[in-house]
């Protein structure tokens, strides 16, 4: 069945996360400073989904895809210049997300990505009777693909399903004839090169800085503590996360705890909270704080707890 489309406006990344929740297990943070405005348009076809997202900031998503969709986005001129796990993305590449697989993904200014996300059951059953292959196979070859002209018959038939009118009438195949000939279309274009092990070796490093200075963001780490637990040099530390996720460590982990006090002040809206949430999460500086928080965001922390809706 093709559903009514859906229209999301998000006014803050906070926003964002959750309207993508269903897809990404994901925090979504700023790279860039000013009020961020991005859109989400959705619509079902049977049980695949399909959407495209804006932004008028560059953002930087990191965590997990969920287990229960894979995924096939379309590189095209509106998202090139990106960059996932590491490795930069061009126009005419088709990016494939596997369930469950690790998101660090930095996102242009500007950005406009397209994606189709079929159910994993559905998926696999595909693979297996119309390719003869077991989905581990196949997504052994997959991850980064490069096709022109399959990149452009993928976004176009996004585009097309975006705008089409409901139908009338039972369309219980369309999921299904959807998702087959997507899969058809990704099998007959190009492997990109996989990806190289050192690349692997630092997403696994910065994987695990990440979950010390989440656990730590009232008290964050050091150089040397991340070092000691990554069991990285400092400059392979720093090479990962350049990589990576475009920042140091230290601007990383400020931005971090600097989301985290907006979601905390969000949800004691109702309080005069804002100097106690820095202080909780190891803003020693109100004066600072309060600076480094309107760089970000373009708003004072104040007029966040007056004006931020729920």
């Amino acid at each position: 069945m093709l559903s009514e489309l859906t229209r999301i406006r998000c006014h803050s990344v906070e926003q964002m996360q959750e309207a993508v929740g269903h897809v990404w297990d994901v925090e979504i943070t700023q790279s860039e400073p000013g009020p961020v405005e991005t859109s989400l348009n959705a619509r079902w076809i049977g049980e695949c989904h399909v959407y495209s997202m804006r932004s008028n900031r560059a953002l930087l998503s990191s965590g997990r895809r969920t287990e229960d969709f894979w995924t096939i986005s379309p590189i095209t001129q509106g998202c090139a210049g990106g960059r996932f796990r590491g490795k930069e993305l061009d126009a005419g590449q088709i990016l494939v997300l596997d369930p469950g697989g690790e998101v660090y993904q930095q996102i242009v200014a500007g950005h406009h990505q397209q994606a189709i996300s079929i159910p994993r059951d559905l998926a696999e059953r595909i693979v297996q009777a119309e390719h003869q292959t077991s989905s581990e196979a196949l997504w052994e070859r997959w991850c980064l693909k490069s096709d022109p002209c399959i990149t452009n018959e993928v976004a176009r038939t996004v585009e097309r399903l975006m705008n089409a009118q409901r139908p009338r009438g039972n369309e219980s195949r369309a999921g299904m004839d959807l998702a087959g000939r997507m899969i058809a279309l990704v099998q007959e274009a190009r492997q990109v090169p996989p990806t190289r092990s050192s690349l692997a070796q630092r997403r696994r490093i910065v994987r695990r800085a990440e979950d010390l200075i989440r656990d730590r963001l009232d008290n964050p780490p050091s150089v040397t503590e991340l070092c000691e637990a990554t069991h990285a040099s400092r400059r392979l530390l720093f090479y990962a996360f350049s990589e990576l996720l475009g920042r140091s460590p230290a601007a990383h982990s400020k931005i971090l705890r600097l989301h985290a006090a907006r979601r905390r002040i969000v949800a004691r809206r109702d309080e005069r909270c804002v100097q106690q949430v820095a202080f909780d999460l190891g803003f020693w500086h109100p004066g600072q704080f309060a600076i480094d928080y309107a760089r970000l965001f373009g708003e004072s922390p104040s007029k966040t707890r007056l004006q931020r809706q729920p």
